[in-house]
């Protein structure tokens, strides 16, 4: 089973989606601290930041609301989700965090045993800025790497080569990860 796990951002870059589709389960964290300056209530399409402002306050993800009074994690879900059907994802395959007193590398574990990952798909990067993939990988848990496609706004490449057209490159993608789990 394979796991990967994520904020919800605000209307999400392509590889956001192409993380979603190659997991199993695709945790939405909901439980951790809001981070400022981050990707949850903003966005870069074609050079602009596109920003949904958030009412002031450290509260977590679940607890945030945009200045109109709208839950974060309401709007930016129900967008990821619009936009994953768009793109073909299975939608069932997205659950989201629960309250624990866990923190980085533990938190992970957690999670991932409790959604009985085997693999958790990551950033390369991850072991050498905030997991300590030692630890994961005591508790029985690979870590695979993600590595982005195409490092592009979806909404770029909606613009360029249309909706159904970004749709492909998943579903290429995918043909291929079948592919060569069948040769493996």
């Amino acid at each position: 089973m394979l796991i990967a796990i994520h904020q919800p951002n605000f209307l999400p870059w392509f590889p956001f989606f192409e993380k979603m589709d190659q997991c199993d389960i695709f945790i939405i964290l909901t439980e951790t601290q809001y981070e400022k300056n981050g990707f949850t209530n903003r966005c870069k399409v074609n050079g602009k930041w596109w920003t949904n402002p958030i009412d002031k306050g450290l509260r977590p993800i679940i607890d945030k609301r945009y200045t109109d009074g709208q839950s974060l994690l309401a709007v930016n879900y129900n967008l990821i989700v619009s936009i994953a059907r768009m793109l073909g994802i299975d939608v069932n395959k997205i659950k989201f965090d629960f309250p624990t007193a866990n923190a980085g590398t533990e938190r992970i574990i957690e999670i991932c045993k409790k959604y009985e990952a085997t693999q958790y798909l990551t950033n390369p990067d991850a072991t050498k800025k905030y997991l300590d993939g030692e630890s994961i990988k005591e508790a029985g848990i690979e870590i695979v790497p993600f590595i982005a496609k195409n490092k592009k706004h979806v909404f770029e490449l909606f613009g360029e080569m249309g909706v159904e057209k970004t749709k492909e490159l998943l579903i290429r993608e995918r043909q291929k990860r079948k592919e060569n789990k069948k040769d493996s």
